[in-house]
């Protein structure tokens, strides 16, 4: 028990950083909107996926191994208990959803997005409308992920006034 502040902090921190992805992406489509048509678009498209891409496996990934760390280690703390402790029980089901989407439709739809850019870097025909079509539906995705991640952050935070 006594690692569990060190894995709370670090649950806090990643969390911190999967918010960041929020308030970085606003910034990304408005640069990427401004761009259309123009020669840096495909770049900016590049690296908003990069960018997505790390933050999201260090957000994710880190959310998700100190909470079952923490759960693991606090003995008032089970995995699906629907009997006590619903705002874990519900952050759990939202993560699981959050989890579910991720691999079901996310990653695939930025692969898509992937060979779009490969496909316009290669060739000399200026159709964008495969890269703008994905690229839409990649933004829609992060829209709804981010949601639930803003979910599971407020009942975090806001957890001491239903327990």
């Amino acid at each position: 028990m006594q690692f569990y502040p060190f894995i709370l902090s670090l649950h806090i921190v990643f969390s911190g950083v999967w918010l960041v992805n929020l308030l970085v992406e606003l910034y990304f489509k408005k640069s990427i909107n401004a761009s259309v048509g123009k020669s840096s678009e495909t770049s900016l498209v590049s690296l908003y996926l990069k960018f997505v891409n790390i933050v999201g496996i260090i957000g994710a990934a880190g959310i998700l191994v100190t909470g079952i760390l923490m759960v693991v280690l606090n003995p008032g703390y089970q995995f699906f208990q629907f009997t006590a402790n619903h705002w874990l029980t519900t952050k759990q089901i939202v993560m699981v959803v959050i989890l579910i989407l991720l691999f079901w439709k996310l990653i695939p739809t930025a692969k898509k997005l992937r060979l779009e850019i490969a496909k316009d870097l290669s060739s000399p025909i200026d159709d964008k409308s495969g890269l703008r079509t994905n690229l839409k539906k990649l933004y829609s995705l992060n829209f709804q992920m981010n949601i639930l991640v803003v979910i599971n952050f407020l009942m975090a935070i806001t957890r001491i006034f239903y327990s």
